[in-house]
Order: C-alpha cells, then structure tokens, then sequence
C-alpha cells in the first residue's frame, strides 16, 4: 500500500519527502533487527575465517556472505561501513587501460579507500596482464578493529567503541552515512533513543588500554589469504593527509564525492593523492557508474579521460 501511494508522488514531493529525512529512519528502524543479529556481530569475525580457511568450497561461498554481511553492518566513526563487493570497478579500470598508458612497464599501485579488499584482487589480475606489479597497496584509515572479549565490546584502533553484544543481538554506536538525510531535525526526533543508547553505552565500556584485545583484520578471507604472496599488501592511510610513498597509479573510488564532502575538502583529497603520484602517473577516480582519469603531466593533474557524471 505505501510503495504504491509512493510511486504515485511526483518527483519533486518525493525529493522533498526524502529531505525530512523520516524515510532514512523509517528504514533504519524497520531494517534494525535483521541486521543487527548477533550473527553479524564483528566479534565472529576470528571463527568465520577460520572455517573460511578449513572450508570446502561450498563452505566458502556461504561464509563469503556471512563476511559481507558482518562488514555491511561495521559502522566505523566517520559513518562509513566497510562494504565492499568483487567485480565493481573491473569496467571502469579495463576502458582506462584501453585510452590513456603508463609511463613505465613496471608500477606500484595504491588502491583507496580499499575497503576489504576484495574488488583489488581482480584489479590486480588485470593489470598484471599489462604490466609488472611490484606493489600493490591497500590503503585504508581501517584495517583492524579490537575485540574485547570479556565485554563482548568491538573497538577501533584509537579507542572508539563500535559495537556491544547482548544475548540475541548488538548495537552499533555509529549509523551509517546515505546523503545526510539522515543528520535531519525529524531524522534525529524519530532516532533519539538510538542516540541515548550509545552516549550510554560509551560510558559504560570505555575503552582500557590495559585490557587484553584480539586483534581482528578486517579484510576479505580471501584477500587475507593472499596477502604476503602476492603484490598486496596492507597500509593506513588517511587521504586527507599526507600520503606516504610514490605510486604510478592510484584509484581511489566510492570515496571522494560531492554527496560526501564539500568541494575544498574533495579538493584537499585530490591535492594529496597527486602529490604521491609519479610523473605520467594516472589517478582514476569514480564510482560504480562513473569515472574521472587524470595523468600527471609537468608536476600538474590533467584530465584524461571521463565517463559519468562523476
């Protein structure tokens, strides 16, 4: 009955429904309970690349889903998740290596954000077919996560409390970024209570130093496999800060976009990456549906090739 009496709005009342923000917590709320199971609590994370690893390949397909799901439902502080799918960029990259060369047989990539990792496996296959890879970073401002056992509590890196497990399910502290709809005046109304939980719970399990943690790497089982045998490898990285090293290419999608950040923060991002980019070098950015390619040319970004609206 409500998607009908929706489909029948005209755009512009639609758009102006969606701005309130009451759909993003109308889908939030009645979306809470099956996402917030206690199967996709991060604390299982150890157990499922174990079985991962011992597993047939029947096995691996299921944990695979397992794994996306748990990543999906990993709010990290700056309300990004960890979502990340195989076989998104592989077009984008593919017509870019078609139009615009490398300066050089052989390069060193950075892929950021790179989020789990699994969309670089096939990245990394494809270029191979090009080029020689002598490195191919995964950078990311989140690789591992804590897990307090004893509390059943997931931490980030610096201290920040994540998530909490109870008998039958979790909560997670943070909610996840869609358009900003979702930091409206209705949008926190109708979400208040969610709000009240986590202050609660920060004070409740604050972060200790001296407890004991395990360490999780939040990153696909089969990327985690890999990793030291190949090309890849893992580094932090923030991308509004200077970034370390030199790289003949850098793709970096899914991250600075005008839905995300204003323009002179989106700008302060492209300025970083071009530094660390070689001469002739190419930044790729984009998303799942468009892409921009820029080369380095006299120490300056040029335009390339563009595809999208991006």
């Amino acid at each position: 009955m409500l998607r009908r009496l929706w489909g029948r709005l005209p755009d512009r009342a639609r758009r102006a429904v969606v701005a309130t923000g009451v759909p993003y917590a109308a889908s939030y709320l009645s979306h809470y309970v099956e996402k917030h199971r206690l199967a996709n609590f991060a604390g299982t994370l150890k157990e499922l690349k174990v079985g991962y690893s011992d597993g047939s390949a029947e096995a691996r397909v299921q944990l695979a889903r397992q794994f996306d799901s748990i990543v999906d439902a990993l709010v990290m502080p700056n309300a990004v998740t960890k979502t990340s799918y195989a076989n998104r960029l592989a077009h984008s990259l593919a017509t870019v290596l078609s139009a615009v060369g490398l300066p050089s047989a052989e390069i060193r990539v950075l892929d950021v954000p790179s989020s789990t990792g699994i969309a670089s496996l096939e990245l990394l296959a494809m270029l191979q077919e090009r080029y020689r890879v002598t490195a191919y970073v995964l950078g990311d401002k989140y690789h591992e996560i804590l897990y307090d056992h004893r509390r059943r509590c997931i931490f980030d890196m610096q201290g920040h409390l994540l998530q909490v497990a109870f008998r039958k399910y979790y909560f997670s502290i943070y909610r996840g970024h869609v358009s900003g709809n979702e930091y409206t005046f209705l949008s926190s109304c109708l979400l208040f209570p969610h709000s009240v939980l986590a202050w609660y719970l920060r004070k409740r399990h604050q972060f200790d130093r001296d407890a004991e943690y395990q360490r999780l790497l939040v990153v696909h089982p089969e990327v985690e496999r890999v990793l030291g045998q190949t090309a890849l490898r893992l580094q932090e990285m923030d991308v509004f800060q200077p970034i370390p090293g030199r790289y003949d290419l850098i793709l970096s999608f899914n991250l600075l976009q005008r839905n995300y950040f204003p323009p002179e923060v989106i700008q302060a991002g492209i300025d970083n990456l071009g530094a660390s980019l070689s001469e002739g070098g190419l930044l790729v950015m984009g998303n799942t549906e468009s892409f921009l390619a820029l080369q380095k040319q006299n120490g300056s970004l040029i335009p390339r090739l563009h595809e999208g609206s991006f």
